[in-house]
């Protein structure tokens, strides 16, 4: 399997930027104002941002978590690499006839 981790990096902060959009979002919608409304449709305006507010924050939740385990694949990535590398020196050192 091959990693780029220029590219998962980029996704990651990708996500990031959707978390920070959708909470955003999600800021907007509870500050929305309902009292323009006739109060036989001010309860169902509000319940309609209540549930808005909720499902925004709820995605941006996701992406944050979704930007966070590409960033936790990066470092096993490179871990790993790195772990290899140290095995790889190791074994360089048989190659060779000391005398």
């Amino acid at each position: 399997m091959e990693v780029v981790p220029l590219s998962v990096g980029a996704a990651s902060q990708a996500w990031d930027e959707q978390s920070l959009d959708l909470a955003s979002a999600a800021t907007l919608v509870s500050d929305a104002d309902t009292s323009g409304f006739t109060s036989a449709v001010s309860g169902a305006a509000s319940r309609f941002l209540t549930s808005w507010e909720r499902h925004a924050g709820s995605l941006g939740d996701a992406a944050e978590a979704q930007a966070d385990g590409l960033r936790v694949t990066i470092s096993d990535y490179v871990g790993s690499d790195e772990a290899v590398g140290a095995d790889v020196t190791l074994l360089m050192s048989y190659l060779g006839e000391t005398r």
